[in-house]
């Protein structure tokens, strides 16, 4: 049985989406919890018009909802900044939070944004990128190895900003690393993009989004405190589940793009944890994982990823879940012939840095 959240865990995630109606030692976990993981905002938005809603908590909620509608004009911003550059010759694709805002989904309301995701063609990625440079957006300075690093290795160009504004711009031309394990031709992805009314921008198929969503949580990430990550599966389960048609075409897009275990970790968990709409024959019909893969994950994921009590540091076997995610993110992020140069060469970076060394180098964005 996959072990489940605490009790101030779960009122969190139920917290999301209908009002709590708890008492004030509950509220002041709930709050902290949801600060840990990012949720503040989405559950600000969920329970701010609940007359049951103590003062001192409501002051709270109210702060957070300010912030997260700062995060969504930011974005909104960042998003009419961009859509001037965008030109029939090749589609341009939001991602993630840009995307659930452009569709107006209801848990993009109070959810945090720290930069907006784009996916162009390849052939396209230095025509679009150039377009960017030339209205002012710029990367930061890397060294060759680095910039290396994302031109070869990667599945974006350096992160870029424009001067004075708060969101990076992540430039995609796929959506998983090239040199990952599952990498795959994104060409489908744009086959089956859809258009956005009254905007330059497209969005990914709906099953395409729920796998993009699966596999950067479980597949792009080292899962410490991805609780987020879960809410945004639930999110676009409780969107998109209803649509005619869409378990079959979810099934066989996994299939297809080979994202079968990706998408188990995530209705999985979100199943078990958000008591998401997830038929059981349709989790039955996914590859589940099994031998040393299968007890790694099932006993790491839920102490990596669920947040640990907010009155005491993480225990041992929260940081070991962690540093074992963490390991297990980079070997399918990189092969180990690139994976080992690669990571002692971050190691070297860190030492001189502590030693006062490194002042020069660039350590941002990288795994």
């Amino acid at each position: 049985m996959t072990p489940q959240p605490s009790a101030e865990c779960a009122l969190l995630l139920r917290g999301l989406r209908e009002p709590l109606q708890i008492g004030g030692p509950q509220w002041d976990r709930v709050l902290r919890l949801a600060r840990m993981t990012g949720l503040h905002g989405r559950l600000a938005a969920a329970n701010l018009d609940s007359p049951a809603l103590p003062d001192a908590v409501r002051r709270h909620l109210l702060s957070a909802a300010r912030m997260s509608a700062f995060s969504a004009r930011m974005l909104d911003a960042e998003i009419r900044a961009v859509a001037p550059l965008c030109t029939a010759e090749f589609p341009v694709i939001a991602l993630k939070g840009g995307a659930y805002a452009l569709q107006g989904l209801a848990f993009a309301h109070g959810r945090f944004v720290s930069d907006i995701d784009l996916l162009v063609p390849a052939a396209a990625l230095r025509t679009m990128e150039h377009a960017l440079q030339r209205a002012g957006w710029a990367a930061a300075r890397l060294d060759p190895y680095d910039e290396r690093y994302y031109r070869d290795w990667s599945h974006e160009t350096p992160p870029m900003r424009f001067p004075g504004h708060v969101l990076e711009l992540d430039l995609h031309h796929a959506i998983t690393p090239v040199t990952g394990r599952l990498h795959f031709d994104p060409a489908p992805l744009f086959e089956a993009s859809v258009a956005v009314p009254g905007s330059p921008f497209r969005v990914l198929a709906p099953e395409d989004q729920l796998l993009h969503a699966c596999v950067h949580c479980f597949q792009d990430g080292d899962l410490a405190l991805r609780l987020r990550e879960i809410a945004d599966i639930d999110g676009l389960l409780h969107s998109f589940a209803e649509r005619p048609g869409f378990w079959p075409r979810l099934g066989e897009r996994a299939h297809q793009l080979g994202l079968g275990h990706a998408l188990w970790f995530g209705l999985h968990y979100a199943r078990a944890w958000t008591h998401a709409p997830v038929p059981a024959d349709v989790l039955a019909s996914l590859p589940a994982p099994t031998g040393p893969a299968a007890w790694l994950m099932a006993h790491c994921t839920p102490l990596a990823m669920l947040p640990s009590d907010p009155d005491h540091p993480p225990s041992f076997a929260v940081r070991l879940a962690r540093l074992a995610m963490l390991a297990r993110y980079h070997l399918r992020r990189m092969p180990p012939h690139l994976l080992l140069p690669h990571l002692t060469r971050k190691a070297m970076l860190r030492l001189r840095a502590r030693h006062g060394r490194g002042e020069g180098e660039n350590d941002e964005g990288q795994p």
